[in-house]
Protein backbone atom coordinates (compact mmCIF):
# COMPACT_ATOMS: atom_id res chain seq x y z
CA UNK A 1 0.00 0.00 0.00
CA UNK A 2 1.17 3.68 -0.45
CA UNK A 3 1.93 5.63 2.83
CA UNK A 4 -0.86 7.73 1.82
CA UNK A 5 -3.62 5.21 1.34
CA UNK A 6 -6.49 5.31 4.22
CA UNK A 7 -6.76 2.00 6.87
CA UNK A 8 -9.87 0.94 8.70
CA UNK A 9 -8.44 0.94 11.95
CA UNK A 10 -11.70 0.80 14.21
CA UNK A 11 -15.48 0.38 13.08
CA UNK A 12 -18.01 2.15 15.20
CA UNK A 13 -21.89 1.11 15.06
CA UNK A 14 -23.34 4.93 15.69
CA UNK A 15 -21.85 8.31 14.56
CA UNK A 16 -21.86 9.35 17.65
CA UNK A 17 -19.34 7.21 18.75
CA UNK A 18 -16.82 7.31 15.71
CA UNK A 19 -16.72 11.06 16.37
CA UNK A 20 -15.75 10.74 20.24
CA UNK A 21 -12.64 9.12 18.46
CA UNK A 22 -11.66 10.90 15.29
CA UNK A 23 -11.50 14.31 17.98
CA UNK A 24 -8.85 12.71 20.08
CA UNK A 25 -7.23 10.96 17.32
CA UNK A 26 -6.96 14.48 15.36
CA UNK A 27 -6.01 16.41 18.63
CA UNK A 28 -2.79 14.19 18.04
CA UNK A 29 -2.18 15.45 14.73
CA UNK A 30 -3.34 12.19 13.07
CA UNK A 31 -5.45 13.23 9.83
CA UNK A 32 -8.80 11.06 9.76
CA UNK A 33 -12.01 9.80 7.22
CA UNK A 34 -14.75 8.48 8.00
CA UNK A 35 -16.43 6.26 5.32
CA UNK A 36 -20.22 5.22 5.34
CA UNK A 37 -21.16 7.88 8.21
CA UNK A 38 -23.93 9.02 6.16
CA UNK A 39 -25.18 5.93 4.89
CA UNK A 40 -26.05 5.04 8.81
CA UNK A 41 -27.27 8.65 9.68
CA UNK A 42 -30.10 7.91 6.78
CA UNK A 43 -30.60 3.80 7.91
CA UNK A 44 -29.10 2.92 11.12
CA UNK A 45 -30.48 -0.10 10.55
CA UNK A 46 -27.92 -0.57 7.75
CA UNK A 47 -24.75 -0.37 10.35
CA UNK A 48 -24.50 -4.17 11.10
CA UNK A 49 -24.65 -5.06 7.44
CA UNK A 50 -21.95 -3.07 5.76
CA UNK A 51 -19.69 -3.21 8.65
CA UNK A 52 -20.37 -0.30 10.71
CA UNK A 53 -19.16 3.62 10.60
CA UNK A 54 -15.70 2.75 9.80
CA UNK A 55 -12.70 5.31 11.00
CA UNK A 56 -9.75 5.61 8.66
CA UNK A 57 -5.66 6.83 9.27
CA UNK A 58 -3.26 7.24 6.90
CA UNK A 59 -1.10 4.30 6.70
CA UNK A 60 1.55 5.99 7.88
CA UNK A 61 -0.25 6.88 11.22
CA UNK A 62 -1.84 4.04 11.98
CA UNK A 63 0.61 2.73 14.60
CA UNK A 64 0.13 5.91 17.07
CA UNK A 65 -3.67 5.86 16.04
CA UNK A 66 -3.80 2.12 17.27
CA UNK A 67 -1.42 3.27 20.36
CA UNK A 68 -4.17 6.17 21.19
CA UNK A 69 -7.08 3.59 20.89
CA UNK A 70 -5.10 1.11 23.17
CA UNK A 71 -4.58 3.92 25.72
CA UNK A 72 -8.42 4.88 25.57
CA UNK A 73 -9.71 0.99 25.82
CA UNK A 74 -11.31 0.96 22.37
CA UNK A 75 -8.49 -1.93 21.43
CA UNK A 76 -7.14 -4.47 23.36
CA UNK A 77 -3.60 -6.42 23.03
CA UNK A 78 -6.14 -9.64 22.32
CA UNK A 79 -7.59 -7.70 19.38
CA UNK A 80 -4.68 -7.74 17.42
CA UNK A 81 -3.98 -10.73 17.39
CA UNK A 82 -5.32 -13.71 14.78
CA UNK A 83 -8.02 -15.64 15.82
CA UNK A 84 -7.32 -19.16 16.62
CA UNK A 85 -9.40 -20.26 14.15
CA UNK A 86 -6.91 -18.70 12.01
CA UNK A 87 -4.04 -20.08 13.19
CA UNK A 88 -5.57 -23.90 12.91
CA UNK A 89 -6.56 -23.24 8.81
CA UNK A 90 -3.08 -22.28 8.27
CA UNK A 91 -1.78 -25.20 9.66
CA UNK A 92 -3.99 -27.54 7.95
CA UNK A 93 -3.97 -25.43 4.16
CA UNK A 94 0.28 -25.66 4.56
CA UNK A 95 0.33 -29.12 4.63
CA UNK A 96 -1.44 -29.35 1.10
CA UNK A 97 0.98 -28.40 -1.69
CA UNK A 98 -0.86 -26.19 -4.16
CA UNK A 99 -1.99 -24.11 -1.47
CA UNK A 100 1.23 -24.05 0.82
CA UNK A 101 3.02 -21.95 -1.73
CA UNK A 102 -0.06 -19.37 -1.28
CA UNK A 103 -0.29 -18.64 2.87
CA UNK A 104 3.31 -19.58 3.22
Amino acid sequence: MKPNSYITVFSFTYPSEVMIVRGRLESEGIECFVKDELTVQVNPFYSNAIGGIKLQVKESDLEQAVKILKEVGYIKEEDLQPPKSLETLHNIFSKIPVIKNLVS
